[in-house]
C-alpha cells in the first residue's frame, strides 16, 4: 500500500523564504530611492507661446479689475441709498417742525 504524502510542516515552509533584509540594506535602498532625479516640470499651458500666455494673464487681470469696479459701484449705490434714507427722514422730520424751507420768508409758527 502506498504511503500518503504528508503535509509539509511549518519549519519546512519557513525554509523556502529568504531571510529578512538587514537595517543596512534597508537604509541603502531608501537612500538610492531618493537619488532619482526629479521629474521635469510640465508647462502650465503647453500649447501657448509666451506672448499668448501674457495676453491670457492680461485678460485675467482685467477681469479681476472689472469685478473690483463692479463691487465698488454696488457699494456706492448701497451707501447712497442708505444715506438717502436718513436724509429723507431728516427732511420729513424738519417738515413737521418747519413747514416752509424758503429762506426769503420767515418760518411760520404753528400754535
Amino acid at each position: 500500500m502506498p504511503a500518503k504524502p504528508q503535509r509539509s510542516s511549518w519549519t519546512e515552509e519557513a525554509d523556502t523564504f529568504e531571510p529578512l533584509p538587514t537595517y543596512m540594506e534597508l537604509a541603502m535602498a531608501a537612500a538610492s530611492a531618493h537619488e532619482a532625479p526629479p521629474a521635469p516640470l510640465r508647462p502650465r499651458l503647453p500649447g501657448l507661446s509666451i506672448v499668448e500666455k501674457l495676453v491670457a494673464v492680461g485678460i485675467v487681470c482685467l477681469a479681476f479689475y472689472g469685478m473690483a469696479l463692479i463691487g465698488c459701484g454696488l457699494f456706492l449705490k448701497a451707501e447712497a441709498k442708505r444715506t438717502g434714507y436718513y436724509i429723507t427722514q431728516r427732511i420729513m422730520s424738519a417738515e413737521l417742525q418747519q413747514a416752509d424751507f424758503d429762506t426769503r420768508f420767515p418760518p411760520r409758527v404753528i400754535n
